[in-house]
């Protein structure tokens, strides 16, 4: 009888206890995946710059067509080729032969030439190239 009145004591006592509320909590946020896309690598420039050292003008003109300006300078003609991406520069002086070879190409403001490892040169030259 004493187990019996115990037990019923202790169930009083824990039916008696603190009350725990529930609380809605919302869902934990689903974690934010950030992807690392690799931007494209250009391709390879049509074109090296180093493919027009030593041509003639006539040659020149051939492969990247009329130059928006031609200047002379005292002992170097210049021509100026430009368009949306770059300008480029072609420095002509006389050779032994007194013809005129390209000696020096000068490229700046590349305007949408970005991310070329080094190649900008290549790729302005190759945008002049006529097809």
């Amino acid at each position: 009888m004493k187990i019996t009145l115990f037990l019923t004591g202790l169930l009083i006592l824990t039916s008696c206890g603190p009350t725990k509320e529930l609380v809605e909590t919302p869902p934990p946020a689903p974690e934010e995946v950030v992807v690392e896309v690799e931007a494209p690598k250009p391709a390879e420039p049509r074109f090296l710059m180093s493919n027009i050292m030593s041509l003639e003008r006539t040659t020149v003109k051939n492969i990247m067509g009329e130059p928006s300006l031609k200047r002379v300078e005292k002992e170097a003609e210049v021509w100026l080729y430009d368009n949306q991406f770059c300008n480029a520069h072609v420095y002509f002086y006389e050779d032994d032969n007194s013809d005129l070879r390209v000696e020096y190409v000068e490229t700046n403001e590349e305007k949408n030439l970005e991310n070329l490892n080094g190649q900008r040169a290549d790729f302005c030259i190759s945008t002049f190239l006529q097809d």
